[in-house]
């Protein structure tokens, strides 16, 4: 009765008088988070939770010193100072951390015979693994005939209206030799529902076990209306180039330009 009431007294003039506007679908959207992970409740505080992709960082990347020694023969940037490592590469660095990490959530074990026949076993509490057979990939993929692995993925993923969920392997990780999830797109706005990551698998003759806590890949979600379908190729314009050119002269007059001056800051 109030609601109704209300809606008769707010018409629209008195609405666009008092700068009140209509609740929109979008604005009901906005409320919906970009993106969240859901378990059933008998899995809570007993499998791994996904994680920032930032928590999860390519170790060989963590072992770089911040700064190369200061020797007589340590090669030098254009100032003359010692050169930067890859510890101070932000576009490296902002890659890696975008996005989220999904491990996988127990332990599995798995035993290849060669590169044609797999088993895969885990405990009772989740079944954390089975494989596709090399029928359902056909005879061209990289590790043919060796079955492929899939990893059982627990947690539901779901996004804001619109949003779809890119997965990817993490990103510049090469210490695992195993294994290499592969990479997919789910519109996981109107598929709320458990993902599995299928993955080529790479080791012959393994007997032994992928941990709990091992990343599988990273869930970057993003809008699908700002991924373009269309691409244009053209020269450069004047002022384009000039534009190029005024970023050149600047990165060599000071060092860090991007870093500090370009780069937009992270959250």
């Amino acid at each position: 009765m109030l609601d109704r009431l209300v809606k008769s007294l707010l018409t629209k003039d008195r609405m666009d008088r008092l700068g009140v506007r209509e609740t929109t679908q979008e604005d009901l959207d906005a409320l919906i988070p970009i993106i969240e992970f859901m378990c059933e409740p008998q899995w809570k505080d007993v499998l791994l939770e996904p994680v920032p992709a930032f928590k999860h960082i390519a170790e060989w990347w963590k072992k770089v010193p911040a700064k190369l020694p200061r020797t007589k023969g340590s090669p030098r940037d254009q100032f003359g100072e010692i050169a930067m490592t890859a510890k101070d590469c932000l576009p490296l660095l902002d890659g890696m951390g975008l996005g989220y990490t999904m491990v996988l959530a127990a332990d599995l074990h798995v035993r290849t015979d060669g590169n044609k026949q797999m088993e895969v076993r885990s405990g009772p509490t989740f079944n954390a693994g089975s494989f596709h057979s090399h029928e359902q990939l056909g005879q061209d993929y990289p590790t043919y005939p060796m079955p492929a692995i899939k990893f059982h993925n627990p947690w539901v993923i779901r996004t804001r209206p619109g949003y779809s969920t890119l997965f990817v392997p993490p990103l510049n990780h090469t210490k695992e030799e195993r294994f290499q999830c592969m990479a997919a797109v789910v519109d996981t706005d109107t598929y709320p529902k458990q993902v599995n990551f299928p993955g080529l698998w790479f080791a012959k003759n393994y007997d032994g076990t992928v941990e709990a806590g091992t990343p599988l890949v990273t869930a970057i979600p993003f809008k699908r209306s700002d991924v373009p379908r269309e691409m244009l190729v053209r020269v450069m314009s004047a002022a384009e180039r000039y534009r190029v050119e005024q970023i050149a002269k600047t990165q060599n007059s000071r060092s860090h330009h991007y870093t500090h001056e370009l780069r937009e800051g992270r959250k």
